[in-house]
């Protein structure tokens, strides 16, 4: 018996280990068979993107950099950035916490420009420099510091290129804001971008350090922004952590990433380096990034702690810190939920029914959803939500995961449809939501959690009839606009027609509403 019990122990040993030396096997051809795809711009103004099975490319929007530092930064220690005019600021002069109007997120088209794109910074931006900058890692096999030249060369693995959807985990923050305060401040619903970004897979950087597989000192991947960079926390560093088996798992595509969009970062992006963490909220991932170091434990930053986190309606600050509420592991959060929005009808628009043009209005927005789903329909209600009218969807993203052979999307799809002129009058409000291919869905209404995160329920426009010097119209009311920014059905300003912000809503570009009879209409 005891001879019996040490063969089959160690030839379960062995089993584990050749299964381990396999998958190393794999891991390496995989990584060997990619080719290098390092972000460049190509004469098409596209750039490739990496896949195994075959070719893709992505198309890279004009860039709107900044062309001078802001007024606004003129005193603040971010006074030598440049930064776009237009960007919406959430939290004063500084630290810049901005999204785009959203009218310019979405003329900017389905890949975002850095400029325009949606921004958190917690306090002042560090001054790192490319030639000076290392990646200091510690905790594994071969410890070293990796410089930026390093990354860029493909020495501590292949150089890919991904897009992907980066979205903030308080988008449309200001909605709960306005049914009771949060601790977070008021993002609208442009707290989201779609970006190609480059970098080395961190599984690659993992097996360049020596580590390959999980074991108890190699449960957690650490990462650390600059030290001193924050007033908060004992090394006053912005710091997370993952598992180690979503680290290793080379099709969750986790990235240290140096470009975006064909570009080195800038400096609100994160420059020279950053961690990029597809399907993830934007708070789990590491701007700046100067340490990474592999553990037994979970980081125990103070940010890992008391940011991002989704606590249960009844827990406010008080209880949170009475109970020990942010320390509870299972109330942290990794994955983007499903959300959607509009982008047209914009907010304070009028449609005119006199005009010949408008025999349609057009109806459009984004959806997202996080761990690689993918968004299968877009649907909008013009009856409270008692039935449903499917959108047509645009998702640029299919050809190029069939190219890289995975069933994962990591970015964002867009959808649009027309609603027939005469049916505006009838309709009190218009609603869009989406759904998965887990089927998943939004939920009908606004669950509050005390840092005002992951508010992803039905989005609703408001139609109000009004009298033109042309004649009859309606004009429409989002629920809020992002920042200190007045109006929205959800505030103190709700009902109120501002002219001197006014635009025309766009009509149908066809002029013909989709012939979709609706199949069943809810009952209560």
């Amino acid at each position: 018996l005891w001879f019996r019990s040490r063969t089959n122990s160690a030839l379960a040993c062995h089993a584990q280990l050749s299964i381990t030396a396999c998958l190393r096997t794999v891991a390496m051809a995989t990584s060997l068979c990619e080719s290098m795809r390092d972000g460049t711009i190509l004469p098409d103004g596209t750039i490739s993107v990496s896949g195994l099975v075959d070719e893709a490319s992505v198309r890279m929007p004009p860039r709107q950099d900044g062309k001078e530092v802001d007024k606004r930064d003129a005193d603040t220690p971010d006074r030598w950035i440049k930064r776009h005019p237009d960007m919406v600021r959430l939290t004063g002069r500084h630290p810049f916490n901005s999204e785009p109007p959203l009218r310019t997120l979405q003329e900017a088209g389905w890949v975002t420009p850095p400029s325009i794109h949606v921004v958190r910074n917690h306090g002042a931006v560090p001054q790192l420099s490319w030639e000076n900058h290392c990646l200091k890692v510690t905790g594994v096999p071969r410890p070293c510091e990796i410089s930026m030249d390093d990354f860029a060369s493909g020495k501590v693995g292949v150089v890919v290129s991904i897009p992907v959807t980066f979205i903030c985990a308080g988008n449309r923050r200001k909605e709960q804001n306005m049914t009771k305060k949060t601790i977070g401040f008021n993002w609208g619903c442009a707290a989201v971008g779609n970006s190609v970004w480059t970098g080395v897979r961190l599984c690659d950087v993992l097996a360049y350090v020596g580590v390959e597989r999980q074991s108890r000192e190699h449960r957690f991947v650490c990462f650390e922004g600059p030290e001193g960079e924050l007033p908060q926390g004992e090394t006053g560093s912005y710091g997370t952590s993952i598992d180690m088996g979503w680290a290793l798992d080379r099709e969750r595509d986790v990235l240290l990433a140096f470009k975006q969009n064909g570009e080195v970062l800038t400096p609100d992006h994160g420059a020279p380096l950053r961690t990029l963490l597809p399907g993830c909220i934007g708070g789990r991932m590491i701007k700046w990034l100067c340490k990474m170091w592999v553990s037994a434990e979970p980081s125990t930053s103070h940010y890992h702690f008391f940011d991002n986190r989704v606590l249960p309606p009844h827990v406010d600050s008080q209880l949170a810190q009475d109970e020990g509420w942010w320390f509870k592991p299972e109330y942290i959060i990794n994955h983007m939920n499903i959300n959607s929005a509009m982008f047209e009808p914009r907010h304070n628009s009028v449609f005119r029914f006199r005009d010949s043009q408008n025999t349609t209005l057009k109806v459009s927005g984004y959806a997202y959803v996080g761990g690689g789903l993918k968004i299968i329909r877009a649907e909008i209600s013009l009856d409270g939500g008692k039935s449903w009218e499917i959108a047509d969807l645009t998702r640029p993203e299919d050809a190029i995961a069939e190219a890289r052979g995975t069933d994962k999307h990591w970015c964002w799809s867009w959808w649009e449809t027309e609603v027939d002129a005469t049916r505006l009058l009838q309709c009190q409000e218009i609603i869009c939501r989406a759904v998965d291919s887990n089927q998943n869905m939004q939920p009908m209404n606004l669950t509050w959690n005390l840092m005002g995160m992951m508010n992803n329920c039905l989005f609703r426009v408001k139609v109000h009839p009004m009298q033109t010097p042309g004649g009859v119209a309606v004009w429409f009311e989002h629920p809020t606009q992002p920042g200190a920014e007045t109006g929205g059905w959800m505030t103190d300003d709700a009902g109120i027609f501002d002219p001197a912000k006014a635009s025309d809503a766009a009509p149908g570009p066809s002029g013909v509403a989709p012939k979709r009879p609706v199949a069943a209409i809810w009952r209560s």
